[in-house]
């Protein structure tokens, strides 16, 4: 056990030495999806008796972790992993039905900042692998659909860019506010319109294509760049 903790404390040191930066983020998203708007639009329609729609999958939370090699350059390049989380929820009498949408994305940085030009402000280029999870829930219980748990999986590429305004805490930490927007051009999840509207084909495609936009902070912990 001593020797776990030992090599732990030694990787993670080694880490600092090799890392320009370390940055955590959290954010409001928004998404957009043109076809699984149209499926829960569908689902609405042929539900006239709810009195409560069911809303759009638009709103949600995203949590992402950063490492940003160590370099003297303008361009830096790091790795990224994110993890975004969304709901839809309507109450009617007796019923409340529940869509729970989880991405996990990892992908690669381009980190990009000049003190002579544009002191404080950095940018970043993020591409990714992106997997998805929708899953629907009736009355707080899983919902089953064709005998089995009602869940759709997804898998797709995605590029983000980033921008934000480093705001200096002390020492080597800093904050920074900041504003992003993504695009995946294409998602393959054949089954989400199973599991919204226990269609397949109706309403929309086996796969879409998503927007999202961020606004949010992060915090950063940074080695000092030397000249």
């Amino acid at each position: 056990m001593r020797t776990l903790i030992l090599l732990s404390l030694l990787l993670l040191k080694f880490s600092f030495l090799i890392a320009q930066e370390f940055k955590t983020d959290l954010s409001y998203n928004y998404l957009y999806s043109n076809e699984w708007d149209k499926a829960i639009q569908t689902y609405n329609f042929s539900r006239p008796f709810n009195t409560e729609r069911q809303p759009l999958i638009n709103h949600g939370l995203n949590a992402s972790l950063s490492y940003i090699f160590k370099s003297n350059k303008n361009f830096k390049h790091g790795v990224n992993l994110s993890y975004s989380y969304f709901r839809s929820s309507a109450e009617n009498e007796n019923y409340e039905n529940n869509l729970n949408l989880q991405f996990l994305n990892l992908g690669y940085v381009l980190h990009y900042e000049s003190k002579e030009k544009f002191k404080g402000v950095y940018t970043d280029l993020i591409i990714s692998a992106k997997s998805s999870g929708l899953y629907r829930y009736e009355n707080g219980e899983p919902f089953f659909y064709d005998e089995t748990t009602s869940k759709a999986f997804g898998i797709g590429a995605d590029i983000c860019l980033k921008t934000g305004y480093y705001l200096k805490l002390k020492s080597n930490m800093y904050v920074s506010p900041f504003i992003s927007i993504a695009y995946t051009p294409y998602l393959y999840s054949p089954n989400t319109e199973a599991v919204i509207n226990q269609t397949r084909g109706l309403s929309s495609k086996n796969w879409t294509g998503i927007f999202t936009t961020q606004i949010g902070l992060t915090f950063h912990i940074r080695q000092q760049q030397k000249d």
